[in-house]
């Protein structure tokens, strides 16, 4: 895995407009070694962690450091839970959502968000996270950053944060996120222009197709899914970059790195404090070489 986070630095650095890359979570079931790789990646990042990250531990230990101890302090600052980051030069703030979120009406690891936050309940998570977005610097775009959307986005089994494992459906949004944002709009302090998050795959449960990835509300506000699951994929020898096949091997890379794989990314082009284009994009990696080979187009201003 240090493998793979050292090519996406490379191609990062290749695309040298890119300026930050935000993870939303589930690096693994506590899988410090890798959360230790991203930290490490020299590029301005944040990061919230997910339901995966914490799979383990219910409850910090006073004795040793467990798993989720271990990844907030690989990540530091730029784990942005309850709390904002601001980025000066380019007047962008990331504000973070609540951690370890497996979405729903129910605080997951719930000992966990009591000691290291001081959460309770849902209405005190959402004002932490209201909180968070007030003290952002007036004039930076802000990006609020969660593991999981808000509800009140849809409840077929398809839309963006929708139940896809039961009959029905349902809305298996975070309610917390969903109250924090209301009370922004609503006080008009702060602006949230794009809601970035994960968790809810992009490949529906028993194979029921795709879920929608992209949501621009009433107001504009554009709530972005970015778990495309499995994020890396194989590239056969028979394909070439060319050769789209490969969006459709669900096959986990498993192989060296030699033999080639994909790798996803969805990108966000601001300009001038407004989202201009978003695309789902998949990156060759072949040995040392990086090759933009596919882009799908989620989002474009006046499109």
């Amino acid at each position: 895995m240090i493998g793979i986070y050292k090519k996406i630095q490379r191609h990062f650095n290749f695309f040298s407009q890119i300026w930050c890359c935000l993870q939303a979570g589930d690096f693994g079931e506590e899988n410090v070694e890798l959360v230790q790789s991203a930290a490490s990646l020299e590029f301005a990042k944040a990061a919230i962690l997910g339901n995966h990250d914490a799979w383990y531990t219910q409850q910090f230990s006073g004795k040793r450091k467990d798993g989720v101890q271990l990844q907030l302090e690989c990540l530091g600052e730029e784990h942005v839970a309850y709390q904002h980051l601001d980025f000066p030069l380019i007047k962008v703030s990331i504000v973070g959502g609540r951690p370890f979120s497996s979405g729903g009406e129910q605080l997951f690891r719930k000992k966990l968000l009591s000691a290291r936050y001081g959460v309770q309940d849902m209405d005190g998570s959402a004002r932490r996270i209201y909180n968070a977005a007030l003290g952002t610097p007036e004039d930076h775009f802000v990006i609020l950053l969660a593991h999981n959307g808000p509800t009140g986005l849809g409840s077929n089994l398809n839309d963006i944060c929708g139940k896809d494992w039961v009959f029905g459906g349902g809305d298996h949004g975070d309610p917390d996120l969903e109250q924090a944002i209301s009370l922004l709009k609503e006080t008009g302090k702060s602006c949230v222009p794009l809601v970035v998050f994960g968790h809810m795959h992009k490949e529906l449960a028993y194979r029921k197709g795709l879920r929608k990835m992209i949501v621009v509300g009433d107001d504009n506000t554009i709530y972005l899914n970015g778990a495309i699951v499995p994020r890396v994929k194989r590239l056969n020898n028979e394909q070439g970059t060319g050769n789209r096949s490969f969006m459709n091997d669900e096959t986990p890379v498993l192989t060296p790195e030699s033999e080639g794989t994909m790798r996803a990314f969805t990108l966000v082009e601001i300009l001038d404090g407004r989202v201009e284009k978003i695309t789902e994009s998949w990156v060759s990696v072949v040995g040392d070489n990086t090759t933009l080979a596919e882009e799908q187009l989620l989002f474009k201003r006046g499109g």
